[in-house]
C-alpha cells in the first residue's frame, strides 16, 4: 500500500495574508489550536509562513537591544510583554517566514516524516503548482493508524 502526502493532508485551507496584523493571524492560530498558518497571496499562492515560533521570535529582544540597556535582565518580562502587544499590530510580512518549507501532494510520507523532524515542524503546507491546497500534521499520522484498517490483524 503507497500513501502519500496528498491523502494524508486535510484541506482545511485555513491561512492569512501578508497584509493581515499579527494580532488577528494569532486570533486564527489560538481559535483553531494551530501552530503555525500559511501565509497565501492571489490565487491562494503560497507566500509564507508564521508560526508560534516566529511570533515569539519577534517578540523576543535582539541581543544588540539586551547589550544597549543598562542591566541585561532587569524588567525583561516587561519588555516582553511590551514587545508582543507591539508586534500585534506588526503586519504578518514583517515577522513571517518568507521562504516556506512545503511538500508536493505526491511526496511519500517517509519526506514528510523526514522534513518534520530533521526541521522541528509540526505542520507543512502542502502546494500543487504554487498553489496551497492543503496542511499535513503531525496529528494526521496518529489519525492514520487510528483509521487505518491495515494496522488491524482480521485473521
Amino acid at each position: 500500500m503507497t500513501v502519500n502526502a496528498g491523502q494524508l493532508m486535510h484541506r482545511d485551507l485555513s491561512s492569512v495574508s501578508e497584509d493581515d496584523l499579527v494580532l488577528d493571524a494569532v486570533h486564527l492560530l489560538y481559535s483553531q489550536r494551530l501552530s503555525g498558518i500559511p501565509v497565501v497571496g492571489d490565487d491562494w499562492v503560497l507566500v509564507g509562513y508564521l508560526s508560534e515560533k516566529d511570533i515569539l521570535r519577534g517578540a523576543t529582544p535582539t541581543y544588540l537591544e539586551i547589550l544597549a540597556k543598562s542591566s541585561f535582565l532587569d524588567d525583561s518580562e516587561g519588555d516582553l510583554i511590551e514587545k508582543l502587544k507591539h508586534i500585534g499590530n506588526l503586519e504578518v510580512k514583517e515577522l513571517m517566514n518568507s521562504e516556506p518549507i512545503f511538500v508536493r501532494p505526491s511526496e511519500s510520507l517517509m519526506t514528510v516524516v523526514d522534513l518534520m523532524l530533521r526541521k522541528g515542524l509540526k505542520r507543512l503546507p502542502v502546494v500543487e503548482g504554487r498553489k496551497l491546497v492543503g496542511v499535513i500534521d503531525r496529528g494526521a499520522f496518529c489519525e492514520f493508524m487510528m483509521e487505518g484498517a491495515q494496522f488491524y490483524d482480521t485473521r
